[in-house]
C-alpha cells in the first residue's frame, strides 16, 4: 500500500511540474508577442511638426496619419546628421522608429530623407 501511495504521489508532483512548465511556455511567449506588437517603423509624409508639444505627425504609406511623441532621447538625423525636431519640415519624407508607450507612439528616431 505504501508504495502504491508513494507512486500516486510521484505521478501527481511530475503532473504538477509539467503543467507549470507549461504555463510559464505560454508567459514566456505572449511576453515576446506583446514585445514585437509594442514597436513599429513608421515611414511616410511628415504633415505637421509641433515642437513645442515634441510632436510629429505623418501620414504613412495606407493614408493614415501617426502621431508620434519626440522626446529628448529621440535622434532625429537628416543626411546623417543630426539635427533639431524644430528643423523637420512638413512634406518632408521621413523614416521613424516607434514605441508605443502608455497608449502613444514615441519616436526613438527620425530620419528625414532629403
Amino acid at each position: 500500500m505504501k508504495k502504491f501511495i508513494f507512486a500516486f504521489s510521484l505521478v501527481l508532483f511530475l503532473t504538477s511540474l509539467g503543467l507549470a512548465g507549461a504555463t510559464n511556455r505560454q508567459s514566456d511567449q505572449s511576453a515576446v508577442s506583446s514585445a514585437q506588437k509594442a514597436a513599429k517603423t513608421v515611414s511616410g509624409e511628415v504633415v505637421s511638426v509641433d515642437p513645442a508639444k515634441n510632436e510629429l505627425v505623418i501620414k504613412d504609406e495606407t493614408g493614415g496619419e501617426v502621431r508620434l511623441l519626440v522626446g529628448k532621447s529621440t535622434k532625429v538625423t537628416k543626411e546623417g546628421k543630426a539635427i533639431s525636431l524644430a528643423d523637420v519640415k512638413p512634406s518632408e519624407k521621413v523614416v521613424c522608429e516607434a514605441e508605443e508607450s502608455g497608449g502613444a507612439w514615441a519616436a526613438k528616431s527620425v530620419r528625414v530623407s532629403s
